[in-house]
């Protein structure tokens, strides 16, 4: 038998004791008090800090902006110039989308069961899906969720009047990070002694940033234009709530690969209801070539300038922001998770593109 570290030769077994000291259960017990603390206190200003992320990605995304306008007049006026458009439009959004919308969803309401008891009532395979699927209970939640959500402009100001001042301290946070974050930024870097690391740390967020930047750009500026589209088919098909239709398939087609399908959906199925099975295959027949055309050609164009996001990450970080801090925290979770994946993607190629230019070793 061969010997081992605890055995010598008669076989005898040597016991180790190992002595902790006060100084060693001092520290652990430290350190699981201070992980305590930090999750009492990221919980208790989860929000807070919700509100310094949201900060950022808007500085991050208004930032191009602010640069261009600052070509013809002083950054600082570009900057308030620029908030003062942000603030125009976010109160004629108020004002304009949420009246259209609550009277859209009342609308839709109203045609709804109409539309999908003819659904079901169809004796073909269509007909028989639909019931399996208990389409009318389903239609019939969703729509009520969403009118728990959407109200008058009315509403939606007194129910936001109270936040008023949280919005002006985010507009000021924002502009403070648009005015001096380029400096902080660079402060930062100045503190990484070792200037290989500290090139390459500079390198990986320069890049990332403008990749992520141009990625959620295609997702919004695609989003947009699926949603105007569909609102305009079922407009011109004289279908109820255009607006609601609309939006759905707008924020559906921010998903990668397959939110544009899924977003149509609603419109196909009110239209095979409402107005002619023939149109309901013309338009799902559409938006499969569309969803294959960005899947197949501009995704690719997205992912080489960008960088590549599947559906399934922006699926979950969708939910889990939902879940956590309401529609917001989805769309900052999500600007969140594409700069996450633009760093991790260009670590690599910053290293690399930095062994290219070091000088060889002698």
């Amino acid at each position: 038998m061969p010997a081992t570290p605890w055995m010598t030769g008669g076989g005898a077994r040597h016991s180790r004791t190992v002595r902790i000291s006060t100084r060693t259960i001092a520290l652990a017990v430290g350190v699981v008090l201070a992980l305590l603390v930090l999750r009492g206190a990221f919980v208790a200003g989860q929000r807070v800090l919700g509100w310094a992320a949201a900060c950022a990605v808007t500085a991050v995304f208004v930032a191009p902006l602010v640069t261009w306008l600052g070509r013809w007049i002083p950054r600082i006026a570009a900057v308030l110039l620029t908030f003062v458009v942000i603030g125009v439009a976010a109160v004629a959004l108020v004002f304009g989308t949420f009246d259209n919308l609550d009277r859209e969803v009342r609308s839709l309401q109203e045609v709804a069961p109409e539309a999908t008891a003819r659904l079901e009532g169809r004796d073909d395979e269509i007909g028989a899906a639909m019931r399996d699927l208990r389409l009318s209970d389903r239609v019939e939640v969703f729509l009520d969720e969403v009118d728990e959500r959407v109200g008058s402009g009315s509403d939606a100001l007194a129910e936001n009047a109270l936040t008023v001042p949280v919005f002006f301290v985010n507009m000021i946070l924002t502009i403070f990070l648009l005015i001096y974050g380029p400096g902080i930024i660079r402060g930062g870097l100045s503190l990484v002694a070792d200037d290989d690391r500290r090139r390459l740390v500079s390198t990986v967020l320069e890049e990332a940033t403008l990749r992520a930047r141009r990625t959620l750009t295609a997702m919004l500026g695609q989003g947009v234009l699926i949603g105007l589209s569909v609102g305009l088919v079922a407009s011109l098909l004289s279908l109820p709530a255009p607006v609601v239709l609309g939006l759905v398939a707008g924020v559906a087609a921010t998903l990668p690969d397959v939110g544009i399908l899924l977003g149509v959906l609603p419109t196909v199925a009110l239209t095979a209801g409402l107005q002619s099975g023939r149109a309901a295959v013309a338009i799902l027949a559409a938006a499969m070539v569309v969803q294959a055309v960005e899947a197949l050609h501009a995704r690719r164009w997205v992912d080489r300038w960008g960088v590549e996001v599947g559906p399934s990450v922006v699926l979950i970080v969708v939910l889990l922001g939902y879940e956590l801090h309401g529609i917001g925290m989805a769309f900052f979770g999500v600007a969140f998770a594409v700069f996450a994946l633009a760093v991790i993607d260009q670590v690599p190629r910053a290293r690399e593109r930095m062994e290219d230019l070091a000088p060889a070793q002698p």
